[in-house]
């Protein structure tokens, strides 16, 4: 299975992941994501944009997702447009390693 390359674009992430951080997406549907993985997913309002955000909870089939930013208006995530259902969640990001590019 080939890795899809994800790039965070903004400052939500941050500290622990600057803007421009590459990771490769993980799909594979034999494992579920669990709380505290980052993911990818479609943004819940506009169908055309992907985000990247933290579980910071699973209840129930549907996911709180959160910025690693503590800066609260520097991320949208669950806290503005609530949870996702789990199945919409596109693969969990793993970093990539330098020695991989």
């Amino acid at each position: 299975m080939t890795a899809v390359r994800v790039r965070i674009s903004g400052d939500s992430m941050w500290p622990t992941y600057p803007d421009g951080t590459e990771f490769d997406l993980h799909s594979d549907d034999s494992t579920l994501p669990t709380v505290g993985d980052v993911v990818l997913t479609k943004h819940p309002f506009h169908s055309n944009l992907q985000i990247v955000k933290r579980i910071q909870s699973i209840d129930e089939g549907l996911v709180f997702l959160v910025g690693d930013n503590p800066d609260p208006t520097a991320s949208e995530d669950s806290h503005n447009f609530g949870s996702v259902p789990l199945h919409e969640i596109l693969g969990v990001c793993v970093p990539r390693e330098e020695h991989n590019d």
